[in-house]
């Protein structure tokens, strides 16, 4: 049924006749709709609100209103281009009445703001009882940046010294409200697997939407990394004893301990025996005690593990 209706209505236009009469059909439409347009209407219109004159210093704190709806009275064509194209309303800070931090505009202000900008129309309603604005100072900090990485090493490899973030602070400036309350900035989420060698990568810093409207120094930072291949060394080191008293000598059993120690290959050789310092505190030893217990006073820096094997000296005790 469709497709013969189709083809009827088709077959009808293709007569001059029909053609004609549809064309002044039309013409007529776009006339009628012309003089439409020209005559005058109440209707709302919204308006792109644009704060200006703000002191250097100074800052909006949380959001201010961004749109305003109006009721206005203008042509229909005026009605219909602000509705396709939204106009921007220009408040400088000098138009609103300052009390202390609060800047506020009152609806008979804000339609002379409107008649001064736009001529050609008639405010009937403003949609809003007033404007406030909070201002607050433009505050700047330095705030430290974390390094959100995982790492995950080959066998046998890890850092030879922390991992480092160029640069490791920056600079955010914004609302002080909004300062305030940012502690530190993330680095995007990464994940690195099966590591070798030495790496930089350059990571972006995550702002949380709470603090949107931060301004950073910087919007990424590198992080960075020394990576060696590592082994295991067993050393024997002496046995100091701090606290003993001057009228008694120690002989200790045994007078060097076992330390396992894991370095850097390439600083291998530099771990002997002067490379630790283990030390007992004689303060320790109780009136029944035979033995005393070994700690790491010193190591280098290089040395990314230490242990004592040897848990325990046993002593006799000479005195002078």
């Amino acid at each position: 049924m469709a497709k013969k209706f189709y083809q009827y209505i088709k077959g009808v236009l293709r007569k001059p006749k029909a053609s004609i009469f549809l064309m002044f059909l039309v013409v007529s439409i776009f006339i009628w709709f012309l003089i439409s347009l020209s005559d005058t209407y109440i209707s709302h219109v919204n308006f792109k609100l644009n704060y200006s004159g703000l002191p250097e210093d100074k800052l909006i704190l949380g959001t201010p209103k961004k749109n305003l709806e109006v009721n206005i009275e203008t042509s229909g064509f005026k009605i219909l281009n602000y509705r396709i194209f939204k106009r921007d309303l220009y408040l400088p800070l000098s138009d609103f009445t300052q009390q202390k931090n609060k800047y506020y505009m009152l609806p008979q202000d804000i339609e002379e703001a409107i008649a001064t900008q736009y001529k050609s129309i008639i405010v009937r309603r403003i949609a809003a009882d007033s404007l406030i604005l909070n201002l607050g100072v433009n505050k700047k900090k330095q705030v430290k940046v974390v390094a959100n990485v995982e790492l995950d090493f080959a066998e046998d490899h890890q850092l030879r010294d922390s991992l480092l973030v160029e640069p490791d602070s920056v600079w955010v400036r914004g609302p002080e409200d909004v300062v305030d309350k940012v502690k530190l900035i993330e680095t995007e989420e990464k994940e690195y697997k099966n590591i070798q060698e030495d790496f930089e990568h350059e990571l972006k810093l995550m702002v949380p939407d709470s603090v949107a409207d931060l301004e950073l120094e910087t919007k990424q930072v590198n992080v960075l990394g020394k990576v060696e291949r590592y082994t295991e060394k067993i050393v024997l080191v002496p046995v100091q004893v701090k606290n003993l008293p001057n009228k008694i000598n120690l002989k200790l059993y045994p007078d060097k301990v076992k330390v396992l120690c894991k370095a850097p290959i390439s600083e291998l050789k530099k771990v002997n025996e002067s490379t630790f310092k283990i030390i007992c505190d004689y303060k320790n030893v109780s009136d029944s005690s035979t033995y005393l217990i070994p700690e790491i006073s010193e190591k280098p820096g290089f040395i990314s593990s230490a242990t004592i094997l040897d848990r325990k000296v046993e002593f006799l005790i000479k005195k002078q």
